[in-house]
């Protein structure tokens, strides 16, 4: 018998397992541990998630959607009963004490649309009856194993909302792994929170293509422990084969800092930096915009109208997203770089202004509170750090 308590999120009650030991001690709390799949910390997530969906869909009717690993049942009844035009949600989980206390909540909320279903996650997407506008991955671990039934299962014009929590092997701490689940090499660098999630989207992407599916980013960010992406699905293989154009690889210098961005695949990568050290590459992964500005317009402006416990922290987030949307790829680290010069860290306001004075790009970026996003070369931004 699982111990529950009732608690409130977005417009939904949900019973969940106890949160004591997540009162007293946040950081020791490991939802991986508890008899039901229930991750607090993921509230932001979720509330996100529900302003994004109701932006995408807005106009549709009769909305199908599939929360495929849906532990309590946080994000599909959210969906259900905070999002317009809903026909049915389907609500999975195949562990019996989950599915109980999915079918608790379903009743808890009154929602006729939400239907629990016990099953596995790519049996229920291969064998389903018809397609799903909206698929949500929000699995413990990787999303690779249940990609190629979720693209199997998706509407042609659907939306796919994606979470990865293994982000130790997409950062780098754990490159063998990272190669055999997403087909990428990744890199221990300043910013390997970025290259991790481009490294999520690009392998995505191609998983996809394969189906003659091409995955639009429309938001994705890097919060806490995971990654988190909202996908449009277009299916045609002509969009898809544009989709892997803005495939590619990241080139690093571990003399100097400097990087070099390659698109193709196979890219024609270089090998020696101008410092004459060589070039490690990462990659293949999406070197496009990381997030849709007027999507993310639109999420934040739907995001005002709710009455969230996190909205000001959510619309920080979103509002960081949106002047980063179509920066530069990759980011320097403030401190990194002042290291290098032998300088003390410089106030960012003036270092920003120094280099919009000289007509660099120079942005702040959501994956590091000393991150800087410039197209500024290396030894201008050496050269401005160290003045």
């Amino acid at each position: 018998m699982v111990e529950t308590q009732q608690i409130e999120e977005g417009e939904v009650k949900l019973e969940v397992p106890k949160l004591e030991n997540f009162k007293t001690s946040p950081k020791e709390y490991v939802p991986s541990q508890t008899p039901v799949f229930f991750n607090p910390i993921m509230e932001l997530s979720r509330d996100i998630s529900v302003s994004s969906l109701r932006s995408m869909s807005k106009g549709w009717d009769d909305l199908r959607i599939c929360d495929v690993l849906a532990g309590v049942g946080a994000r599909g009844l959210r969906y259900a009963k905070e999002v317009d035009g809903i026909d049915k949600v389907i609500v999975n989980d195949r562990t019996p004490e989950a599915a109980e206390l999915i079918r608790k909540n379903i009743k808890l909320n009154n929602l006729s649309s939400a239907e629990m279903k016990k099953e596995d996650a790519n049996l229920l997407l291969d064998n389903y009856p018809s397609w799903f506008h909206v698929i949500e991955l929000d699995p413990f671990g990787s999303p690779v194993p249940f990609l190629d039934s979720s693209f199997s299962a998706i509407y042609r014009r659907g939306m796919f909302f994606v979470t990865a929590t293994d982000t130790a092997p997409l950062c780098g701490a754990h490159p063998r792994a990272c190669l055999r689940k997403y087909g990428s090499r990744p890199l221990r660098t300043p910013y390997s929170r970025e290259l991790g999630l481009r490294i999520m989207i690009g392998s995505l992407q191609r998983r996809a293509a394969a189906r003659d599916v091409a995955l639009e980013p429309k938001l994705s960010h890097a919060t806490q422990h995971y990654f988190r992406a909202h996908f449009r699905a277009v299916e045609g293989g002509r969009r898809a084969d544009e989709i892997l154009k803005g495939q590619g690889y990241i080139s690093h210098c571990y003399g100097c800092g400097r990087r070099v961005s390659s698109r193709g695949m196979p890219a024609d990568l270089p090998s020696e930096c101008e410092c004459g050290r060589g070039f490690e590459h990462a990659g293949p992964m999406w070197l496009g915009d990381l997030a849709d500005k007027e999507h993310l317009r639109e999420v934040i402006g739907d995001l005002l109208t709710r009455d969230f416990d996190l909205q000001k922290k959510e619309e920080r987030l979103l509002r960081l997203l949106m002047d980063e949307a179509e920066g530069p790829t990759t980011f320097h680290d403030v401190h990194e770089v002042s290291s290098e010069a032998g300088v003390s860290p410089p106030k960012f306001k003036r270092l920003t202004s120094q280099l919009r004075d000289r007509g660099y790009i120079a942005l702040r970026t959501h994956f590091s509170d000393t991150g800087l996003r410039t197209d500024a070369p290396m030894e201008v931004l050496i050269e401005i750090v160290s003045g």
